[in-house]
């Protein structure tokens, strides 16, 4: 740690001293006021922390707390009555948990500092490193998650660390678990809740969803419905070509219908069907050189997914031996839409020395300027960058699991999936044959009757006036078998262990037309074939010294499957030369077709205390990572990219979670985590020296609530709840210099083009909601102190004379909203 480091490490822990001090003084002036409501109950809150159920383990129910894993465990309760529920919204809750999000359904989870750096539309061969699970079935897509509300779920479950043997390769750095309310055939209930909120400097938001179990044969068969149909009020204003206020509203409609039958105490089954249409009429985005919330296009941006998922299961008890068998097909549309038409800018300046007439009808469009020019920026033609994605993905997985009631608890099972992508990729700008300088510089085309630039006929573009057209169908297919094992050899000590089989292939084609997509009017295509298989082990051993406290350690083997790459055209003209040359400053002569698996081992310490009677919980790990063979991603100067399998990371920190039980009513609850993650040697294809921090992640988080619970009346209560999350700063590339390969040895060439800080997010949210028999009021307020600004930056390069200023992914502000609630 150097000296920055350590003054910085300092100034956290003063923070956190001042933060917990302030927790403290709060905590005795409510308990101070606290008996004067209490003493008039019969009934009151429980004074211990109630124990918390999961089944990370897929191997039946347990307490969190005698789990040797580090996991945390995230109520729904508080996340529906805060008025919050997005997925970003889990990062407030757990600790070395990071999540990155720029619109709706476009989200980047990192874990524990496991990041190279940021995510890409284009780019379908970048892997999950957090898996992402609503209950049995694996549904995260690298960068787009589907957003589906926190709702009717019984909790939400995170499991930190490789998780590779029961969750597989996408939880290479760890696994969140969706876990939904069963359908229940002894009661009928139900519930409906709205929403109506107030964003600053944005449009008003609302919400309304519904809950109803009806049993359908008493004790053994049983629906369970819920719709939530939702508009978020958007907040950036636009004063391009595409003028407008609060240009990012998006709406969501989501439904989920699940099914239980246990015609017997032996045999469950479960069918449920899960659907979700949401539509962004915008991104996140600003420009850093307009005012705060405010970006300049020429033409509408946004995001639409249409997600569908149909699941099965039936668990059968065969005697002390839980035979388990689940089906799962997801099918899935994801739509983006980007104005990004600042970089085509130079497509329309006059390079004629003047010779040449500025006109609206035909080349040159301006003269080019000297720096931003809104009136110039104006007269681009918008460019409409579109990416359109089909995803069919199907997977079977069948496995035993045995009781907890011998000196050995195990699970073993298979697991196939069966996964089509189909991506195309297109950039259509109206006018662009006849407005940029394609006929002068290079015409008369031979292609075309007229001898005029056509890109349709030229380049072989989907459509004239397409920039850019491209499509990747990828097709993947999955095999493991797996066994994990728990043996008691002792009332208090225990081991346990697995192992998991993956056999992984992969076929892969692409083909990219258009402008920006080909040699010597040649387009570019590509076929590859990918297989990898292996085995990963993890090894667990847990001493439980009491009833109330636990020590483990575990050592695992995380992984993740190889891909395919674009290519990078090579030539000795335009951005083909560009490529060429970029690549040989690297020592590339070409770049590879593909790229392999990469892999971790994660060694972890930690314990579990229940404290003080139960009033206390204490839980703390610490983690080492040696990341190999680490899959990055080298972002050339002519726009295209490649992965490759470079150098090394290491990650260590320490996270830490508390619950306390201050009286009956009042609870305290907390985390904070540090982690540290450097490139372990140069790894030159991301530019990182030795010793670099990892972009994307911050070192330090912390979170602080304050709960307050109590029955002020005859089937009346009161609920409480101040909260104030942390994150620290965190940065776009591994360091603020440009790089080159001289001599073979990694150099510094400048500074760095598209390095960024994103800056420290400081979150408070306060809400409070009162129960009267079946009913619920609340009112929520979330970033009140607008301390969470902008969550990412994507700096302007070569364009940037075009664009006032880089793109910001700005972070919703304050927003203050009422809740109601009805439950039958």
């Amino acid at each position: 740690m150097n000296n920055s480091d350590l003054l910085s490490a300092m100034h956290r822990a003063r923070l956190s001293a001042r933060l917990l001090a302030s927790t403290a003084v709060v905590s005795a002036a409510m308990l101070a006021t606290a008996p004067a409501w209490a003493d008039e109950q019969a009934s009151q809150p429980s004074g211990k922390i109630e124990d918390i159920v999961v089944t990370a383990s897929r191997s039946g129910a347990e307490s969190v707390q005698k789990v040797p894993i580090a996991i945390s465990v995230v109520n729904v309760d508080t996340i529906t009555k805060s008025g919050q529920g997005n997925l970003s919204d889990l990062q407030r809750f757990v600790p070395s948990l990071s999540i990155t999000e720029s619109a709706p359904g476009f989200n980047k989870f990192n874990m524990r500092g496991l990041s190279t750096g940021g995510y890409r539309t284009s780019d379908t061969s970048d892997r999950s490193l957090v898996a992402v699970y609503l209950d049995d079935t694996p549904i995260s897509v690298q960068g787009q998650t589907p957003d589906l509300k926190v709702y009717d779920l019984e909790r939400v479950e995170v499991l930190r660390g490789p998780q590779g043997t029961l969750y597989g390769a996408g939880s290479m750095a760890g696994t969140v678990r969706f876990v939904t309310a069963k359908p229940r055939a002894d009661e009928v209930s139900g519930s409906i809740e709205g929403t109506a909120a107030s964003t600053e400097h944005g449009a008003a938001s609302g919400s309304v969803r519904g809950m109803i179990n009806l049993p359908l044969v008493k004790d053994q068969l049983a629906v369970r419905a819920n719709v939530y149909v939702g508009r978020d009020g958007g907040f950036i204003d636009n004063v391009g070509a595409y003028a407008g206020q609060n240009r990012n509203s998006n709406t969501t409609e989501q439904a989920r219908v699940a099914l239980r039958w246990t015609p017997s105490t032996a045999f469950t089954f479960d069918a449920a069907f899960t659907y979700e249409h949401s539509k962004a009429n915008g991104l996140n985005t600003g420009m850093s050189g307009l005012a705060d919330y405010t970006t300049f296009t020429n033409g509408p941006e946004g995001t639409s997914d249409k997600f569908r998922l149909y699941q099965a299961s039936g668990d059968y008890d065969l005697g002390g031996v839980h035979l388990i068998i689940s089906g799962a097909h997801t099918d899935r549309d994801v739509g983006y839409l980007a104005s990004t038409e600042p970089t085509i800018g130079y497509f329309f300046q006059d390079y004629s020395g003047g010779t040449l007439p500025v006109s609206s009808t035909t080349y040159p469009l301006y003269k080019a300027p000297t720096s931003f020019d809104p009136a110039v920026s104006k007269l681009i033609p918008y460019e409409q960058y579109s990416i359109n994605q089909k995803i069919k993905d199907t997977m079977l997985e069948a496995r035993l699991a045995s009781d907890n009631t011998g000196p050995v608890k195990w699970t073993a099972g298979v697991f196939y999936e069966k996964q089509i992508r189909h991506l195309v990729q297109d950039i259509p700008v109206a006018g662009f044959d006849t407005l940029s300088y394609m006929n002068y510089f290079y015409g008369p085309f031979p292609q075309t009757a007229n001898g005029l630039y056509d890109s349709k006929a030229v380049d072989k573009a989907f459509n004239s006036n397409d920039i850019f057209s491209g499509l990747q169908d990828t097709d993947e297919h999955q095999f493991a078998a797996y066994a994990d094992a728990t043996w008691h050899i002792t009332d208090k000590l225990d081991l346990s262990g697995g192992l998991r089989y993956f056999n992984f292939k992969e076929k892969y084609y692409l083909f990219e037309s258009g402008v920006y997509g080909v040699i010597n009017h040649v387009p570019l295509e590509q076929n590859a074939t990918l297989k990898s298989n292996g085995v990963n082990p993890r090894a667990n051993v847990s001493y439980k010294a009491s009833q109330d406290f636990m020590v483990y350690a575990e050592v695992a083997k995380g992984f993740r499957y190889g891909g395919a790459n674009q290519p990078v055209p090579i030539g000795d003209t335009g951005i083909s030369q560009t490529c060429k040359n970029n690549l040989a400053s690297y020592g590339y002569s070409s770049a590879p077709s593909t790229f392999g698996p990469d892999k971790l081992w994660n060694y972890t310490i930690g314990e579990k205390a229940r404290l003080a009677d139960g009033k206390v919980t204490f839980n703390a790990s610490a983690f080492w990572i040696d990341w190999s063979d680490v899959q990055t991603r080298l972002l050339l100067d002519c726009s295209y990219f490649f992965t490759d399998n470079k150098g090394k990371i290491r990650s260590k920190g320490l996270e830490l979670e508390t619950t306390v039980k201050l009286s009956p009513e009042i609870t305290f609850s907390g985390f904070a985590s540090y982690t540290d993650s450097r490139a372990n040697g140069n790894i030159p294809t991301v530019g990182a020296f030795d010793g670099n921090r990892t972009p994307y992640f911050p070192q330090w988080t912390a979170s602080a609530s304050l709960f307050y619970d109590a029955n002020v009346g005859t089937d009346q209560s009161i609920h409480l709840r101040a909260s104030y999350q942390y994150q620290g700063d965190q940065f776009t590339t591994f360091n603020p210099y440009k790089t080159t390969i001289t001599n073979g040895q990694l150099v510094t060439d400048g500074p760095s083009a598209t390095y960024a800080r994103i800056p420290a997010q400081n979150n408070v949210s306060a809400s409070i909601s009162y129960d009267i028999g079946r009913l619920e009021i609340g009112l929520f307020g979330n970033n009140l102190i607008n301390g969470v600004k902008y969550v990412d930056v994507a700096r302007a390069t070569y364009y940037k004379v075009y664009q006032p200023g880089d793109r910001i992914a700005w972070a919703r502000p304050r927003t203050i909203g009422v809740r109601a609630r009805y439950a039958f």
